[in-house]
């Protein structure tokens, strides 16, 4: 059974160079053109929406900045904590898979849709997907430029604490109340801003999680300003900037829906905060820029560090009012203490709930490792560089270790062979350590026996482990000279003549079945099932994508995306899907075919360099190295990270924040998935393992315990002391 393949058109090699700069030049000047273009949209309307009597100068944007620094900075802090809070939810997301998303649709069902294909129209799209993202930093801008601009504090002071408190308020949902943008769960949705360009794609996959759409913060935000306008504006001097924002937040309620981003009740959620927020402002405004005030924070400073005793002034003024502020309990002291056994509870369930991975135990310096259902191998070297066998039995949390009379070196001098390299193959029941003339297998039935050695006669090229259906003999298979050869014939070295192509260059095996790529039909896959009756089936790999992602490719690496000479380098399968690494020179893809139905497509970015795909238990797991600029690479880009791909639920999760270890050869088990981790000398390297199910450890479990029985005395105390503080109240105003 052959799948069709189509490949684009090859351009010449001068009209890629003719694009390249362009490319190049949209890539990284996307952002900044928004970010421009909104910063001088704002300086542009300053003369019309200043209040009257109050000018425009150069001058003046020095002595804002030396007035409302802290304000300024307050502000933007959301940018900075928002980066944090994203690669967090990124991995909360993969350890929790906490999607509200199905609720959110069972309550709204295919309204946005409705509105999307109502209205779509490519013009349209293009001016709202700009739009949105100029537009936000154009509001966000204005609402701190303005207020600070033209001293006017009484604003500045309300309105500005307002908008960080909408970010403080929205991180709970963000973190735990995760909401799929509809172009990502509707099937009929397109997420059309997302789409709009490859450039814009690869900006919004790197800074957007995709799972924060309630509330929506550009509902939030701007109707913030707009609600603080509303009530604090009492003279009226900020009338055509409320309007403008009036405007803006109508516009935007449109624009999140059609572009395919959120729901309807993203942007009520979005005016909940909001309302919130500005509550949350008027009350604490005064207690913290009365602390905080630049204008008089110099002065505090420098009183504070002119003398060591005023230091301990403060410090010991400060703890007496904290004694006598608990010695007069009242729910304002309740209320703090249920909020920080809440806050405390939900950091030790949050941390647990991101740390799902744990280093292997009885490893010390891992050189390869493999795994299969619930078996993990490692080979681990010793301070000569010995190597053992380290098999690791995950469900009953058992080590065993076998003594494999190999070196890491790889020296095999004996034979003409120095530097061989090791590696691990396994199944399931099975594993086989391959070092050069070496093949050792190891039997998962008894695995503290000591290992069984060959001594191969040629050199082999390839190996592949299979499980006989029995579960009594591992079969092997190997490449000699672009033939395949059976392993277990009784004849020595005899030729596999199921598999008759004399130019095989890659082979692997799972189960009962062999897959094999060949040099003449580089991008085909070809599988055997050694069960009954043989059946072979043949796939034609597609790794193709649009041109303009293969132009960001080139704009990337330099180097030109090689259809013609695109070549399989490594396969993994199951009985269901097969996953090929797919070289074409510039970049490698990952492609999954769906062996029953003849489906291909590609998973991970195919924008940049990924490698060792593994598959099995409706999970595939690779590494990436996603984001890379090899034009211009920085640190936190080179090393490989590990991502993983749920097939039922076609979502990808992502396992790191940026960090520069190197993670490496992943492996799927049933319920684990492993990797070997390395952090470049600083620290030995070891095999981590990640579970797949949501667990929390004996601690997690026991905080949570200790604060269910501590809430209800607290809770309790909270509403007498309530009623109390009521009743008084009353009997005062009687």
């Amino acid at each position: 059974m052959m799948f069709g393949q189509t490949q684009l058109p090859k351009a010449t090699h001068q009209k890629h160079n003719c694009k390249r700069g362009w490319v190049s030049m949209a890539g990284t000047a996307v952002y900044i053109t928004w970010v421009t273009a909104s910063l001088l949209g704002g300086i542009l309307l300053m003369p019309f929406f200043r209040p009257a009597g109050k000018r425009v100068t150069l001058a003046g944007f020095v002595d804002m900045f030396r007035r409302y620094w802290l304000h300024i900075a307050l502000v933007f802090s959301i940018y900075l904590w928002k980066d944090l809070l994203d690669g967090l939810d990124r991995i909360l997301m993969a350890n929790t898979h906490l999607d509200m998303t199905p609720f959110v649709y069972a309550i709204e069902g295919d309204l946005v849709l409705w509105v999307q294909q109502t209205f779509l129209n490519d013009m349209l799209t293009f001016v709202l997907t700009h739009y949105y993202v100029a537009g936000y930093m154009l509001l966000t801008y204005t609402a701190s430029l303005y207020f600070t601009y033209f001293d006017d504090r009484w604003m500045a002071d309300r309105v500005l604490l307002s908008m960080f408190f909408v970010y403080a308020l929205a991180v709970p949902f963000y973190l735990f109340f995760n909401v799929r943008v509809t172009g990502d769960h509707i099937p009929e949705m397109q997420a059309l801003a997302y789409h709009l360009t490859p450039e814009i794609q690869t900006w919004f996959t790197r800074i957007d999680p995709f799972t924060n759409g309630m509330p929506s913060l550009h509902i939030g935000i701007p109707f913030t300003v707009w609600l603080g306008l509303h009530r604090w504006d009492h003279d009226e001097r900020w009338r055509k900037y409320r309007i403008f924002v009036g405007v803006y937040i109508a516009i935007t309620a449109f624009t999140i829906i059609y572009l395919g981003i959120h729901w309807f009740v993203d942007i009520v959620g979005g005016i909940i905060v909001s309302f919130l927020a500005v509550n949350l402002a008027d009350k604490y405004h005064a207690w913290l820029w009365y602390r905080l005030d630049e204008r008089t924070f110099n002065a505090r400073l420098a009183w504070l560090l002119a003398d060591f005793n005023n230091p301990k002034r403060v410090l010991s003024g400060w703890m007496s009012r904290s004694v006598q502020w608990l010695k007069t309990p009242s729910t304002t002291q309740t209320g703090t203490a249920v909020m920080l056994l809440l806050a405390t509870t939900g950091g030790v369930l949050l941390y647990d709930a991101t740390h799902q991975d744990f280093p292997a135990d009885g490893v010390t310096y891992p050189e390869a490792a493999a795994g299969a259902d619930g078996w993990l191998v490692a080979l681990d070297a010793d301070e000569n560089g010995n190597l053992s066998a380290v098999i690791i039995d995950i469900e009953n949390d058992k080590t065993y270790h076998n003594n494999l009379d190999l070196n890491e070196d790889g020296n095999q001098s004996q034979w003409g062979v120095i530097n061989a390299s090791t590696e691990v193959l396994i199944s399931e029941n099975h594993a086989v350590v391959w070092q050069g003339y070496r093949i050792i297998t190891l039997k998962f039935s008894n695995p503290g026996t000591h290992a069984y050695g060959r001594t191969t006669g040629p050199l082999y090229t390839d190996l592949a482990l299979l499980d006989d259906s029995n579960d009594k003999q591992a079969k092997l298979f190997a490449i000699d000279d672009g033939v395949v050869i059976d392993l277990q014939s009784t004849a020595p070295y005899e030729v596999f003549t199921s598999i008759p192509d004399d130019d095989v260059n890659l082979i692997d095996g799972e189960g009962n079945s062999l897959a094999w790529v060949t040099e003449s039909s580089p991008m085909t896959a070809n599988i055997l099932s050694l069960d009954g009756v043989q059946n072979t089936l043949s796939v034609q790999v597609n790794a193709t994508v649009d041109s303009a992602k293969d132009e960001q490719v080139l704009a990337l690496t330099g180097a030109i995306v090689d259809y013609a000479n695109a070549s399989i380098t490594g396969i993994s399968f199951d009985k269901n899907h097969l996953v090929a690494e797919v070289n074409l020179s510039a970049v490698s893809r990952l492609v999954m075919v769906n062996l029953d139905t003849g489906e291909q497509r590609i998973i991970g970015d195919p924008l940049f360099p990924v490698a060792n795909p593994s598959i099995g238990h409706g999970v595939v797991a690779w590494q990436h190295k996603w984001g890379l600029n090899s034009m211009d690479p920085n640190d936190a880009e080179l090393d490989w990270d590990v991502k993983y791909h749920i097939i039922l639920e076609n979502h990808s999760y992502q396992l790191h924040t940026e960090d520069e270890f190197n993670q490496t050869e992943p492996q799927v088990m049933e319920g684990y998935i492993a990797w070997l981790q390395d952090s470049g000398g600083e620290e030995p390297p070891e095999v981590i393992i990640y579970s797949l199910e949501e667990t929390f450890e004996p601690y997690s479990s026991r905080t949570l315990q200790i604060a269910i029985i501590t809430l209800i005395p607290l809770l309790t105390i909270w509403m007498i002391q309530r009623q109390r503080e009521n009743i008084d109240s009353t009997d005062e105003e009687e």
